[in-house]
């Protein structure tokens, strides 16, 4: 389950207007993602504060970033925001987005875990966290939908989503092999078309 941030009036997709952020913003963000966010839906809301709100990188470097974290190994949502840190002040940005978006979680979770080890029955807060899960669908769905969207002002961009979508949903075939044959063929249409 994710918790959600406030909603936001509709924001235009914007490129990186405003100066990189400082050292200290940059933790405190990924530290209230960090502290607020449970299951999935991460990268849904690091889209939301680091593209939407506050404009720190354009929706094409986040996308980027995206694509990066998910073929490095690790955790996604760690290796999203060592890439958005990096991108936006180097290696001390990676290591604030990532002491930021850790800590928080690190010190949380052991003190839930000797509140669960007290407490006799948890199926509420079970049940609690399957409804909350929803949320962080949509926000996921959120981040699906603007890059098919893009996608579509680059037909070639459909067809290589539907190749991945076809290759794992449908055939079942393991995602390694797959981004490995199709992400040269994405990367030399992208790079023929810019």
């Amino acid at each position: 389950m994710t918790a959600v941030p406030d909603p936001a009036p509709e924001l235009p997709v914007a490129t990186a207007a405003r100066p990189a952020p400082g050292l200290g913003a940059l933790f405190l963000t990924c530290l209230k993602i960090g502290l607020l966010s449970f299951g999935g839906g991460l990268s849904g809301w690091l889209y939301q504060e680091f593209v939407a709100r506050n404009r720190w990188i354009s929706d094409e470097d986040f996308t980027s970033s995206l694509a990066i974290s998910q073929m490095l190994p690790g955790a996604n949502v760690v290796n999203l925001v060592i890439c958005m840190g990096d991108e936006l002040r180097g290696l001390a940005g990676s290591v604030a987005c990532v002491l930021g978006f850790l800590v928080g979680p690190f010190f949380a979770v052991i003190a839930l875990s000797a509140l669960f080890d007290s407490l006799p029955d948890v199926t509420m807060l079970e049940a609690a966290s399957n409804g909350v899960a929803y949320a962080a669908l949509g926000l996921l769905l959120v981040i699906c939908l603007k890059g098919v969207q893009r996608a579509t002002q680059f037909p070639p961009g459909l067809v290589v989503i539907a190749a991945v979508a076809v290759a794992v949903g449908l055939l079942k075939l393991p995602l390694i092999p797959v981004v490995l044959v199709i992400a040269p063929i994405s990367v030399a249409l992208a790079w023929r078309r810019s």
